[in-house]
């Protein structure tokens, strides 16, 4: 992405209409647990954020030294390949030193041993665990700082996201079904618990990819994943909607040229949306990991087109430690010029492969622009 300094004689201006702007937190966060992570998140953001991830470290471990929840969906791969009554690895992992793949080519690639049918009574991912051993610091964290608004934010991928571990494209398809149900099944077990005390983040990086890979007649194809899950999320959920470039070691898997074809299939996605679950924000991401967003305001010209329920959050996911205040700022007003309306700000992927330090900046600056 071509970067410019932005001009003071062709800067847009801010919308002068006061709102107060909110922020949100991908998922993940480089601090040393759960805890400090969500302590570390209210120190900077309490007052502006309306739903907190609790930073998805998980163990630590001389595998992964850092957690084994850092990387997305790593996790769940990472979980199938242990087990070896389901599973066969037909190739091995190319490992970095935080114990995951070193790329989106080094994968493992693995092989199925139950038919898509069997396959949800062998599988177990553990969002639902993640979440018990996390909600209870989680309320006496909200109850110190006197937000009880304040939602718990769980974050999960679609079936469609295990792709990266199948040998076979032909099993991906198969098997994606097979995985909603399982995220299904721990999700309902979270909302059986907790209900509206949740907001569940579907984070939808193989869609958004295959949306922008397929010609725009047949971008539908590319919902059905999030749909059936959807439809599998007992009634009465509040979702959020994460739209992913990718962001596996701080690189993108979509390199979009225009914000055209998010904003259609996010309009898509609206049209086509249960009516059994709240949408409850979506999050549009506008850098490519450690590539910054555009600094030209006419990037930012197609946001003008989002559809969104009246009472659907939009949140511009832009905030990059490789700009400036003031350039965070100017893509702030192109974006909010564009939308015509405020927005809420946030960072375009979860945080947990960023250094502690970069974090710790990236905190300050939301802070900054939700002022």
């Amino acid at each position: 992405m071509k970067q410019e300094q932005p001009s003071a004689q062709h800067a847009p201006q801010p919308l002068t209409e006061f709102s107060h702007r909110s922020a949100l937190l991908v998922g993940s966060l480089p601090f040393s647990d759960e805890e400090e992570c969500m302590t570390r998140a209210l120190d900077s953001l309490a007052p502006v954020l309306f739903c907190l991830p609790d930073g998805e470290i998980g163990e630590k471990s001389a595998a992964f030294p850092k957690g084994n929840r850092i990387a997305w969906v790593v996790y769940a791969i990472e979980k199938i390949t242990e087990d070896k009554a389901n599973w066969k690895t037909v190739k091995e992992p190319v490992r970095g030193e935080d114990g995951m793949a070193e790329s989106y080519d080094h994968f493992q690639k693995l092989k199925p041993l139950r038919t898509p049918a069997e396959m949800p009574d062998h599988v177990t991912f553990g969002y639902d665990a993640f979440f018990r051993s996390s909600y209870p610091v989680f309320k006496r964290l909200r109850a110190e700082r006197q937000r009880p608004d304040l939602k718990f934010q769980l974050g999960v991928p679609t079936g469609f996201a295990m792709g990266f571990a199948f040998a076979s494209q032909f099993q991906w398809i198969r098997y994606t079904y097979a995985f909603n149900t399982v995220i299904a099944r721990e999700v309902n077990a979270v909302l059986a618990e907790a209900g509206h005390d949740v907001i569940v983040q579907l984070e939808v990086p193989p869609e958004l990819y295959a949306a922008y890979m397929l010609p725009s007649p047949l971008m539908g194809l590319a919902l059905k994943p999030i749909k059936d899950l959807l439809a599998k999320i007992n009634p009465g959920a509040q979702i959020g909607i994460h739209l992913c470039l990718g962001d596996f070691h701080n690189h993108a898997l979509v390199h979009p040229k225009t914000l055209g074809k998010m904003v259609a299939f996010s309009n898509k996605l609206v049209d086509e949306w249960p009516s059994q679950h709240t949408l409850a924000y979506v999050h549009y991401p506008l850098a490519e990991g450690l590539v910054p967003p555009p600094t030209e305001t006419g990037y930012y010209a197609p946001l003008k087109n989002i559809r969104l329920p009246k009472d659907t959050r939009f949140i511009a996911g832009f905030v990059h430690e490789k700009l400036s205040l003031d350039q965070n700022r100017h893509i702030l007003a192109s974006i909010e010029t564009a939308y015509g309306k405020p927005v809420d700000v946030s960072t375009s992927c979860g945080l947990g492969r960023r250094t502690p330090e970069t974090a710790g900046k990236l905190l300050a600056m939301m802070a900054e622009l939700t002022r």
